[in-house]
């Protein structure tokens, strides 16, 4: 399904009924990446919405530019055109910061948070990270190898070498050789480079919780507890021996999180 915003296209997807739960993706994915995780996501009343951002997937080209808040701007667009009023907001590493993005914006939207190794503030260390993913993006070589090693950690990275080396073969062979993905890949990056919600963080009401693998090499754990520590009650939760890309390295763990935080809350009673 396709809702118009900026005359672009932009993509998404409804499954289930129930209470609204929206993911967001990471810089590099789509709502294919989603694929596995809907049965799990749905089985419990759940209507789940996925949506690939401005330059992601099968939404259109955005060659003007935009930044993180133009994205969270995108997404209240996409939940009023569905008619939801309320929802609760899981977004992972750029997903994340869009999510952070929209319960500033519009906090009568997201009614929990989830935010998987995600950032508020694009700090020296990251921006020049950001600056070589542009550089390497003149070959494929180059773009697999400023990026995708960081995003897994390094406990995966020992027992899924063969995983691995066939994931590099297909990205070289096709998304890292379409000079259209490139293109939208240069202005996703380019969008986050500026980002600081540093000082809008104890704003945010939404209950939130939030997940810091401890072998993420691009967003922090550091940088996740700065999160954590100023939204006002938000948890903390650290992923022993897990990356960046934490639901897919521990799909076991990653789906009760989500769905224990959006579904079972207040089933146990806290002091």
């Amino acid at each position: 399904m396709t809702f118009s915003f900026k005359g672009r296209d932009i993509h998404y997807e409804v499954h289930g009924e129930g209470e609204p739960l929206l993911l967001l993706n990471g810089i590099l994915m789509s709502t294919a990446s989603w694929a596995p995780f809907i049965p799990h996501f749905t089985r419990a009343g759940t209507r789940l919405v996925l949506v690939d951002l401005m330059d992601q997937g099968k939404s259109g080209a955005f060659e003007e530019g935009y930044d993180i808040a133009g994205q969270a701007g995108m997404v209240a667009a996409l939940l009023d055109h569905l008619g939801i009023s309320r929802a609760g907001v899981m977004g992972t590493s750029y997903g994340g910061a869009v999510a952070l993005n929209l319960a500033i914006q519009r906090p009568d939207l997201a009614g929990r948070l989830m935010l998987a190794a995600t950032r508020a503030y694009t700090d020296p260390l990251f921006r020049d990270m950001c600056e070589s993913w542009l550089h390497a993006c003149s070959s494929p070589e180059a773009l697999y190898t400023a990026t995708m090693p960081l995003f897994y950690g390094a406990s995966f990275q020992e027992r899924s070498q063969d995983w691995l080396n066939s994931r590099r073969a297909l990205l070289e062979r096709t998304a890292f050789s379409s000079p259209d993905f490139v293109a939208r890949f240069k202005r996703l990056v380019k969008s986050i480079m500026d980002l600081d919600l540093r000082p809008q963080l104890e704003g945010i009401t939404a209950p939130t919780l939030v997940l810091a693998p401890e072998e993420d090499l691009v967003m922090m754990p550091w940088e996740q507890r700065r999160i954590a520590q100023n939204i006002p009650g938000a948890y903390l939760v650290t992923l022993h021996q897990t990356g960046h890309v934490m639901f897919l390295e521990k799909p076991d763990l990653f789906i009760p999180l989500v769905m224990g935080w959006f579904r079972q809350a207040g089933t146990i009673a806290l002091p």
